[in-house]
């Protein structure tokens, strides 16, 4: 390289991060919790405002806002609407079966959004050791004559894994299918208006455990998929079974399998690999998606993120990429027609 060439070289990065740095400097960016105050998503979305600015190039200030309802589409909604401009994004559980049912509720592809990070988390199963005939250990929720699964609405991701658990292992319940958020699940379950449901790792550790912890028992996890394809206990649960180990135990010792099982995975994969996903507007530049995709890495780094999310949820989070992220999301187009037609029935028989 010459030395002129070396020199415009160098004036360009010197141009280009100054860019960068002015781009959020001065701004305040809204960041959209598609859940309300108090849940799972909430809590784990503030303690990533809390610590995301100081990563972000301009060191915008940043406001969160909660919009909840419809199991977290009207605050998907509300993002897709938003101007491209960089200054919104949002931290949502996904509802991977609002997309693959097409629900016409939601008004846009989670592939069209601009993935910018993600964490991985399983889900847990939980319910109330009075259930009848009472719960010792996990496995005694098969001897249940009948129990109230609660969950938020029909079509929802939260709904559909939890049911479909349910009927792999032959147990006697009835769904109900009809709260706005998590936080509301768990209120209803300490009242005792139902015995069973089903949460995120931060909902587990971050709520139920704290607030209730004596009154219920977990049942299992529906783990990420592991490199090998198999299903391994979370590292952030080592001491609690994966649904395929609960499902041996009392099927002696035979792996879930079948069309069911399939169904099953193929709606949960996608969600417990990214439980919680930032995400900005369709069609935002790629200027600010890249500051924001690197925030979040450098974020990753940060021991005192660390420390405050780990003190919360109880585990060091698990980070995907924005680039991972919209792998998995550009994969739903290509779940099988079988199952989204199996998947579609299966909700509407949940509510009559």
């Amino acid at each position: 390289m010459t030395r002129t060439a070396l020199i415009v070289a160098l004036a360009l990065g010197v141009f280009t991060g100054t860019a960068h740095a002015q781009f959020y400097k001065g701004k305040t960016v809204t960041m959209i919790i598609n859940y309300p105050a108090g849940g799972p998503t909430d809590i784990e979305g503030r303690i990533i405002a809390q610590h995301l600015p100081a990563h972000i190039a301009g060191k915008p200030n940043i406001v969160v806002k909660n919009v909840g309802g419809a199991g977290g589409v009207i605050g998907t909604n509300q993002l897709a609407d938003a101007a491209p401009n960089g200054e919104t994004f949002g931290f949502f559980t996904l509802d991977i079966i609002a997309q693959l049912l097409g629900n016409p509720a939601l008004r846009a592809n989670y592939a069209d959004f601009m993935m910018i990070a993600g964490v991985e988390n399983p889900l847990v199963a939980y319910a109330r050791k009075d259930t009848p005939p009472g719960l010792k250990v996990a496995t005694d929720i098969m001897r249940a004559p009948e129990f109230k699964a609660l969950s938020l609405n029909a079509q929802n991701s939260n709904t559909i894994n939890q049911a479909l658990s349910l009927d792999l292992l032959g147990l006697k319940y009835r769904p109900i299918p009809a709260y706005r958020g998590l936080k509301e699940v768990e209120t209803a379950i300490l009242q005792n208006e139902g015995q069973l449901a089903n949460t995120s790792l931060p909902g587990w550790t971050g709520s139920v455990v704290p607030t209730m912890g004596e009154l219920v028992i977990p049942l299992w996890q529906l783990a990420p998929r592991g490199k090998d394809g198999g299903y391994p206990r979370s590292a952030a649960l080592p001491d609690m079974p994966t649904f395929e180990e609960f499902y041996a135990m009392v099927n002696g010792g035979k792996k879930p399998s079948g069309f069911t099982y399939e169904v099953l995975r193929t709606s949960t994969d996608p969600l417990v690999a990214m439980f919680r996903t930032a995400l900005m507007p369709p069609k935002t530049p790629h200027e600010p998606v890249a500051l924001m995709r690197s925030a979040f890495v450098d974020l990753w780094k940060n021991p005192d993120f660390i420390r405050d999310y780990s003190n919360v949820v109880k585990t060091k989070p698990i980070l995907v990429t924005g680039e991972e992220a919209q792998d998995i999301v550009a994969a739903l187009a290509q779940v099988k027609a079988e199952i989204k037609a199996f998947l579609l029935d299966y909700s509407n028989r949940l509510v009559r």
